[in-house]
C-alpha cells in the first residue's frame, strides 16, 4: 500500500511542476515582470525627509524640515523653517572664520582657476545624480532584456540574477549616495542643500570645533532612518581674539564664550517608492514559475 502513495505524490509533483511551467503561466511572468519593471522606471524613485531641531544655542528652538523627491527626471527639494526668526538671527550674528593659516597665495587660485574651471564644466554637465538615473534605465532594459531571453531563447535562468542584482544596487546604493554626492549639505544645519562646500571648510576642519555626533541607524519597510545628535562650539559666535583658545580647549561655562554652544537633534528618512520596493517580488515570480526552455520548445510539445 505504501508504493502507490508514493507513486500518488510523484505524479501530483510532477503535475505541479509541469503546471508551473506551462506556456500560459509562462507568457503571464513575462508580462508581468515587464510591467513591474517598466512601472518602476516611469514613478518616484527615492523620498528623502530630513527634520532637525536645535536644542541649545543661539538657534533654538529653530526647527529646519527638508522633503526631496528623486524620479527618473526630476529632483525636487521644498525646505520649512520654524521658529525661522531665531535661525536667521543666528545667521547674522555669526561672523565669518577665517583659516587659522591665514588665505592662501592669491596667484595659485587665479593660476589655477582656468584649468579648475575646465575640468569642471563636463561633470557639471552630468552630475551623480543624473549617472546614477542613467545606471538604472540600463540595468531595468537589461533586466527586462534578459527575461524575454529566457523566455524565447532558452538562455540560462541565473542570467536574470545578474540583472536583478544591477537593478537592486543601483536603487540601494548607487542612487542615495548619488542624491548625497549632489546635495552634501542636505542635512547639515545652516546650510542650503544645493549649496556647494568651500575649500577652505574643509582645510580648517569648518567653523565648528570640539564636535560630538551620535547616530542611529534603522531599517524600516521600504528604507532606512538615521536619527542623529550634533553638537560643537561655533567659531563663528566666538570673538576673534579668542578663537584659538577655543580651538584649543572648550570654554568654560558660564563664560561668553561658552554661549557659542549649539546643539541639534535630526532625523534623516530615506524611502523607496511603492513601484521600487514591488521589484522584491520579481524573484518570487522566478520561484514559481521557472523558465527552463523557451517558450517555443513547449508550444511544439503541447502540439
Amino acid at each position: 500500500m505504501k508504493k502507490p502513495d508514493i507513486n500518488m505524490s510523484d505524479s501530483v509533483r510532477g503535475r505541479i511542476g509541469s503546471l508551473r511551467r506551462h506556456p500560459v503561466l509562462a507568457w503571464f511572468r513575462t508580462v508581468l515582470v515587464c510591467l513591474i519593471a517598466l512601472n518602476a522606471a516611469a514613478a518616484v524613485w527615492l523620498i528623502v525627509e530630513f527634520d532637525g531641531q536645535y536644542t541649545e544655542g543661539v538657534p533654538s528652538p529653530a526647527r529646519i524640515h527638508a522633503l526631496a523627491g528623486i524620479d527618473d527626471q526630476n529632483t525636487l527639494i521644498d525646505i520649512s523653517i520654524e521658529n525661522s526668526s531665531r535661525f536667521f538671527v543666528y545667521q547674522l550674528i555669526r561672523d565669518e572664520v577665517e583659516p587659522e593659516n591665514g588665505s592662501e597665495n592669491p596667484d595659485d587660485e587665479t593660476t589655477n582657476g582656468a584649468s579648475v574651471d575646465d575640468e569642471d564644466t563636463d561633470d557639471e554637465s552630468m552630475s551623480q545624480l543624473d549617472r546614477a538615473r542613467n545606471w538604472i534605465k540600463i540595468s531595468i532594459g537589461l533586466l527586462i532584456l534578459i527575461e524575454f531571453l529566457v523566455a524565447f531563447v532558452g538562455i540560462n535562468p541565473w542570467f536574470r540574477t545578474i540583472g536583478f542584482l544591477a537593478v537592486f544596487v543601483a536603487f540601494i546604493i548607487v542612487l542615495p549616495l548619488s542624491f548625497i554626492g549632489d546635495n552634501p549639505n542636505f542635512a547639515s544645519p545652516g546650510e542650503s542643500p544645493n549649496s556647494e562646500v568651500e575649500e577652505d571648510d574643509e582645510e580648517r576642519g569648518g567653523d565648528f570645533v570640539h564636535e560630538e555626533v551620535g547616530f542611529d541607524l534603522g531599517l524600516r519597510l521600504g528604507g532606512f532612518e538615521l536619527s542623529m545628535t550634533y553638537s560643537g562650539y561655533d567659531l563663528g559666535l566666538v570673538d576673534e581674539e579668542n578663537r584659538s583658545e577655543v580651538r584649543e580647549n572648550p570654554p568654560e561655562e558660564g563664560t561668553r564664550d561658552a554661549a557659542s554652544f549649539v546643539k541639534l537633534d535630526s532625523f534623516l528618512s530615506i524611502r523607496y517608492g511603492p513601484a521600487v520596493v514591488l521589484l522584491v517580488i520579481l524573484p518570487m515570480l522566478w520561484i514559481i514559475s521557472p523558465s527552463s526552455r523557451s517558450f517555443q520548445l513547449q508550444n511544439d510539445e503541447c502540439e
